[in-house]
């Protein structure tokens, strides 16, 4: 871009050659006479001559002037575009100085901490690092930090390792919980302690409290008995992962609320639920995932779930193999009036025997998986059998790693009119 001074002397470089002939205007001998005064005749073609070069300098001077008039255009043109150019380059300005001095951000806290609680990691429980949300969020100013310790959302989702809480009696969760003030939490614990008696360690009685507010909790390890003992009012779901210990959940407290309850232990194989007791007549949603599942005992967990909506089961054993000395056929009947959609994988043969047991009026999702890749044959007939009992409203059935159902779908998809089917 030409620098002011540069464009000022082209200015006035342009416009000498229009002001040198007024520079050249002198007065005649004529100027000092009345314009009534008598002239000799002699004069007149002099007078004539003065008055055709008069002519010829105004049509000149009005050619400049119009010339004049029309370059102020253009500039008036280009001075109307740069003051366009410096709007915007102020506020391009504006906006980088607020986005390098945080404090003068004008946007109300309310919206400030909206915008922290998508900046959260996507899990349901959150492990404190200073170099994550929230943590960091207070790092960064003095405001951004007041916005954070006031919006309680930011600090409900917690996953707690009880060796790491055993070094400073749980001081650093508590703070961090303590932020969250009435807000419902969803805590994990990793019970990740050397802890073989099964009593409760005096170092986790400050997690107590937490437990109590608690909507979502996910429990990682051992048992510890008596820990949730009259703590879980308000609890909505409830995992438990135990890996090494036998599977044992009690809570004798009621659970008004819980809807959802995921059970897990890859190393343990579910015989009965003597070791288990839950309000199953609650329950909306339920995943069951064991090394083995009895089918005897998923059978009398549908038949306890008499509301139970979604149910996932891994890995469920359906034959009476001697060596899993799990409960021999045949198998209960059982029927449930509540679940839409069911989820099995199976590690054995003897599905068949499954669909002759049960019966699901409202089902509408299928999806079977098969640990063995075309390893069992697909039982057709008891499955057929069990669509027709059964009456259901079934939508989609999804069968992995098991082709024999292929030459079937046709015949299925007239049982089912509007059934999806993926094979």
């Amino acid at each position: 871009m030409a620098s002011p001074n540069f464009l000022n002397d082209l200015l006035v470089e342009a416009l000498s050659p229009i002001l040198e002939p007024l520079s050249e205007l002198t007065p005649t001998s004529f100027s000092y006479h009345h314009p009534t005064s008598h002239v000799p005749s002699d004069k007149v073609p002099t007078i004539h001559s003065v008055v055709t070069q008069r002519k010829s300098q105004l049509a000149a001077l009005d050619d400049h002037i119009s010339l004049l008039n029309h370059a102020l255009d253009k500039l008036q043109n280009i001075q109307a575009r740069l003051k366009e150019k410096r709007a915007i380059v102020q506020e391009s300005l504006t906006f980088h100085e607020a986005l390098a001095s945080p404090t003068r951000c004008s946007l109300p806290s309310e919206l400030l901490g909206e915008i922290f609680l998508r900046c959260l990691p996507r899990t349901n429980y959150v492990t404190p690092s200073s170099d994550e949300c929230p943590l960091v969020l207070t790092r960064v100013c003095r405001h951004w930090r007041a916005v954070a310790l006031s919006t309680p959302r930011l600090w409900a989702s917690l996953s707690i390792s009880l060796s790491r809480a055993d070094t400073t009696s749980g001081d650093e969760y508590k703070h961090w919980l303590e932020k969250a003030r009435s807000v419902p939490l969803s805590i994990r614990v990793v019970h990740d302690m050397d802890h073989s008696d099964g009593k409760e360690p005096l170092s986790i009685q400050w997690l107590r409290p937490f437990l109590g507010r608690c909507s979502d909790l996910w429990w990682h390890g051992p048992p510890v008995q008596g820990l949730l003992d009259n703590s879980v009012q308000s609890l909505s779901r409830f995992q438990v992962t135990f890996h090494k210990a036998n599977f044992l959940v009690s809570i004798p407290s009621p659970m008004p609320q819980l809807r959802s309850a995921v059970l897990q232990s890859h190393t343990y194989d579910l015989r009965s639920l003597r070791s288990i007791d839950l309000p199953w007549h609650q329950l909306l949603d339920l995943k069951i995932q064991f090394a083995l599942v009895n089918s005897a005992t998923f059978l009398q967990v549908i038949g306890l779930c008499t509301q139970v909506q979604r149910v996932s089961v891994s890995s469920i054993c359906v034959d009476a193999s001697p060596q899993t000395d799990l409960q021999p056929f045949p198998l209960i009947g059982t029927v449930n009036h509540s679940i839409r959609r069911l989820e099995v994988n199976v590690i054995r043969v003897g599905l068949g025997n499954l669909f002759e047991a049960l019966t699901l009026p409202a089902l509408e999702e299928l999806v079977i998986r098969f640990c063995s890749p075309d390893g069992h044959p697909w039982p057709h007939k008891q499955f057929s059998a069990f669509v027709t009992r059964s009456k259901c409203p079934l939508k989609l059935l999804t069968i992995h790693r098991n082709k024999g159902a292929n030459s079937h779908v046709t015949e299925y998809l007239k049982m089912l009119p509007g059934l999806k089917m993926v094979v």
